[in-house]
């Protein structure tokens, strides 16, 4: 691990991938929501971006945690500031907004705008619940584009000051605990 720019760009590029794996997720699954919701695909389309939110959101904050985790050790000789998770965040949103702005490149006739924006829609699929919570407005689509480097800022702070949200929610010690009381009883029942 190094601090080249080059080095960086790619760093920041993985929250474009974790971006695009939720887009794949989102495009694959989303057939079987337009049949559940067949009377209101809107409303099922919302929850569902709401659900792939929640992945993106898992995939991006635990990959930026395990970077600065990585970055912060004495050997890489790095010495990264904590919020070097909000510059990876822009790094990755660049790709994904020049992505959009061909949205206003391309001309269509007036017959296929609506295929145009619902195109810029799917883009913005992970998002779609916030962009449609802000306004309806195609401006909206590219304004939730910020909520990415917050993402991603949030989970490099996570990792670069030791801060994990399944030690403070003691999660696994409930499992941990659920998973001894069963063995002791399994012992017992010898």
């Amino acid at each position: 691990m190094d601090n080249k720019v080059w080095s960086q760009i790619k760093r920041g590029l993985k929250v474009t991938v974790d971006y695009i794996v939720s887009l794949i997720i989102f495009g694959v699954f989303s057939s079987i929501i337009f049949s559940l919701f067949k009377e209101n695909i809107e409303t099922g389309i919302t929850i569902f971006s709401v659900i792939i939110f929640l992945i993106m959101f898992a995939m991006m904050y635990t990959n930026m945690s395990d970077i600065a985790f990585r970055e912060k050790r004495p050997q890489y000789n790095i010495n990264p500031p904590p919020y070097k998770g909000f510059i990876y965040g822009v790094i990755g949103t660049l790709p994904i907004l020049l992505v959009q702005l061909v949205y206003y490149v391309v001309s269509v006739p007036e017959e296929l705008l609506t295929l145009k924006r619902r195109v810029l829609q799917a883009f913005t699929a992970p998002l779609y619940w916030l962009a449609k919570l802000i306004s309806h407005d195609e401006w909206a689509y590219h304004a939730v584009l910020l909520v990415i480097p917050v993402i991603a800022g949030l989970g490099y702070m996570a990792g670069y000051y030791g801060f994990y949200i399944t030690k403070k929610l003691k999660i696994f010690e409930k499992l941990k605990k659920k998973q001894n009381v069963n063995k002791g009883e399994k012992i017992k029942h010898k």
